[in-house]
């Protein structure tokens, strides 16, 4: 049980070493041209909000190209294609051909 909870544990910290160390730069807060704020943690923990509601939240897993997101606010599981420049982040909406263009508004 102990190498069970141990291995467990290595599992979820190299998930969390993997996104800090493949895309430090994309946490902090980012504005997309609808007004929306991104917030993207470094607990790997994110939400997107209008001005007056939470649109979507959830945890995600960060790879070289791809953010796979499960939705803690609705439960849905999927799999984002992502570009991240100095001050910009494209992330490609879910099950559409269109994409999100964020502006860095902080960190």
């Amino acid at each position: 049980m102990k190498n069970l909870i141990l291995s467990t544990a290595f599992l979820l910290s190299s998930f969390t070493l993997f996104a800090d160390e493949t895309n430090p730069n994309i946490y902090g807060y980012w504005l997309n041209l609808d007004s929306e704020i991104l917030l993207i943690q470094t607990d790997n923990t994110f939400t997107r909000r209008s001005e007056s509601n939470i649109l979507a939240k959830g945890e995600i897993i960060i790879s070289e190209d791809n953010i796979s997101v499960l939705r803690t606010d609705t439960g849905e599981e999927y799999t984002l294609e992502y570009f991240l420049g100095n001050e910009t982040l494209v992330v490609k909406k879910p099950n559409s051909d269109q994409a999100w263009l964020f502006t860095r508004v902080g960190s």
